[in-house]
């Protein structure tokens, strides 16, 4: 489903055009500008190379654009929201804000000494981005894309992820033989979870998707594009935006609904969004990325 959210966010994109207005100043630079995003990173743990890596990918790709006379920006950040960040403070018995500022503070460094060409750090716990998704989740609402309802599922705390029955299954632990069910794509232990959540009515965007995969080409190589219009080809089911605040303290309240937490990855999502604008005004001009 994460997959799916992620097309949706791309330029031209079905979500894009039915959010509308608030997207079309982006188009108007798009020949003088080129905006690359680095993923922003969870703040569990500390960096890795793997980390190193993709900053290093990204910064080349906007230096190259640079050379070639484009105003760039690059993203980057740091991720600090949901539960498994929730439960990692709590183990390490810090306020949960200054655990997430301690990591987040490393990301930042490793930038610094690799001498990336960073023009925006974002975290999801600044006040710029607790706004853009108030304003994002609000126009979703708006456009009757939001509802209430059961959802359930299994809920793998590791990938903060709901998973279906087809993307489970059982497995044994060959030293103590214990029975668990796990997530097949992550491995993670899942557990069977039922909840009122707001949910995203994904399902309405499926053949639209599909559509625009077809003639566009954003999905390389053309064997993953293939896979993914295999996947979207049954149907995309609705998806679960919220967590209730009991299970989730750690996160953005759900605007005019404080007993429920938007779900970390749309809060994630909408930080290339933040990073343009998007809270204060009009966008600068460089939604939606070039590259991501």
């Amino acid at each position: 489903m994460l997959r799916g959210i992620r097309l949706l966010n791309r330029p031209g994109s079905p979500l894009a055009r039915t959010i509308g207005r608030r997207f079309s100043t982006a188009t108007v630079r798009r020949r003088e500008t080129f905006y690359v995003t680095q993923p922003i990173f969870y703040v569990n743990s500390v960096p890795h190379i793997g980390h190193l890596y993709t900053i290093v990918l990204a910064d080349a790709v906007a230096r190259y654009a640079g050379l070639h006379g484009k105003s760039t920006k690059m993203s980057a950040g740091t991720d600090e929201h949901g539960l498994k960040i929730q439960q990692a403070a709590k183990r390490a018995h810090e306020d949960t804000l200054a655990f997430c500022t301690r990591y987040s503070d490393r990301f930042r460094d490793l930038m610094a000494a690799s001498n990336a060409s960073v023009t925006d750090f974002i975290r999801t716990t600044s006040p710029r981005h607790h706004r853009a998704v108030d304003m994002f989740w609000q126009q979703l609402v708006d456009r009757g894309l939001i509802y209430k309802g059961e959802h359930s599922g299994w809920y793998a705390v590791s990938d903060e992820a709901f998973y279906t029955n087809t993307q489970v299954e059982e497995r044994v632990d060959p030293a103590s033989g214990t029975r668990s069910m796990v997530a097949i794509e992550s491995g993670q232990p899942v557990e069977w979870v039922s909840e009122t959540n707001y949910k995203f009515r994904l399902s309405q965007f499926g053949d639209q998707l599909r559509q625009w995969i077809a003639d566009n080409p954003v999905i390389y190589p053309e064997i993953r594009r293939n896979e993914v219009l295999e996947w979207l080809r049954p149907g995309l089911s609705d998806l679960s935006v919220s967590r209730p605040r009991k299970r989730l303290q750690w996160g953005i309240p759900v605007p005019g609904d404080p007993e429920h937490t938007i779900y970390v990855w749309v809060d994630a999502l909408i930080n290339y969004l933040t990073v343009d604008g998007y809270a204060d005004g009009p966008l600068h001009g460089f939604f939606p990325p070039n590259v991501q």
